[in-house]
């Protein structure tokens, strides 16, 4: 009758989680994902608010459309992909009448991240990266880790500073695996400076599946210490088969370990919660089964085998017919 309990109670969680569990939580990565790629930041002048009526641009510019691509917490950096259109009075018709392309009126000088783009006259603008180091944080507390930066961007005529040129600029962050809010500050005080804030953390993704993984490490490691403990206490044979479940768990747990998302080295709180101690108990139950194995096999060759009695043929009788 237990076991009957048992089983139904086995089944059920099988349901929950596949009925409920798996199909909710989906639903709220995609959604999460989809508000992320909904929620630009702009600056004061937004690219989406720009018309154009009777040929004249509300904006005469360059729009800077932007895209958190990738977040390196070990380098530590962050990559911004641009996209230029210049709009307005900043741009001229390609004389291909092929292309719709916009082609920048004059050569400009662009700094992001601190970096320096020159951009040539004449010409489409082409895509470009910005590399943003990242200013505060550090992988230690990882997967509660949490990032901080600031990335400026201006832009100017000529070889001096002294004329800036209108910037409008959306940014989004919506990278896999990590949660990113975005500020923006345009200080016009600041000869046409753009500031933006950005905050980076894990998304809640990453940290339930890493919390998983170190629940999982930690139920199998203390599965085996038990069951070597066990085997020792009952005085019990060890087959090698339970040996090798032991050993192939020891080389299995860093495996484990590093499959959480955009894991960093060894060495942070998360493995002092749990790999850091789970690889010792996984190691210490192969030695107790091992030399549990030696014991067990040395004191059964010592045992005197039983004699063998000798069996007697039977004889078997025929009934009179």
């Amino acid at each position: 009758m237990r076991y009957n309990w048992l089983q139904i109670i086995a089944f059920g969680l099988l349901v929950v989680i596949l009925a409920v569990l798996v199909p909710v939580t989906t639903v709220l990565n995609n959604r999460e994902s989809d508000r992320k790629l909904d929620r630009p930041v702009t600056t004061n002048v937004s690219p989406f608010d720009i018309t154009v009526t009777n040929g004249v641009s509300s904006f005469n510019g360059l729009v800077l459309l932007g895209n958190v691509s990738s977040i390196d917490p070990t380098a530590p950096s962050v990559k911004v992909h641009f996209s230029a259109v210049p709009v307005g009075t900043m741009s001229t018709a390609s004389k291909n009448d092929d292309t719709g392309y916009n082609l920048l009126k004059e050569s400009l000088r662009l700094m992001a991240g601190g970096q320096e783009f020159n951009l040539k006259g004449g010409a489409v603008v082409p895509a470009f990266d910005v590399v943003v180091q990242i200013a505060e944080g550090g992988t230690n507390r990882y997967p509660f880790d949490s990032y901080t930066t600031l990335m400026d961007v201006a832009l100017y005529r000529g070889t001096s500073m002294n004329e800036s040129v209108p910037l409008a600029i959306a940014l989004v962050g919506a990278v896999q695996s990590w949660a990113v809010r975005i500020e923006a500050a345009d200080l016009q005080e600041l000869a046409g400076l753009v500031f933006f804030n950005l905050s980076l953390s894990r998304s809640w993704t990453t940290v339930l599946f890493s919390m998983l993984i170190i629940v999982t490490m930690w139920a199998l490691s203390f599965c085996v210490f038990t069951l070597a403990v066990t085997l020792i206490l009952r005085d019990r044979a060890v087959e090698p088969g339970t040996i090798a479940i032991a050993v192939a768990l020891l080389f299995a747990l860093p495996r484990l370990r590093d499959s959480q998302p955009n894991a960093p080295v060894v060495g942070g709180s998360s493995d002092v919660a749990g790999f850091l101690w789970n690889m010792p108990l996984a190691a210490v139950s192969c030695i107790l089964l091992i030399g549990n194995y030696i014991v067990k096999y040395k004191r059964e060759k010592r045992l005197p085998k039983a004699p063998v009695e000798p069996t007697t043929p039977s004889v078997v009788v025929a009934s009179p017919r």
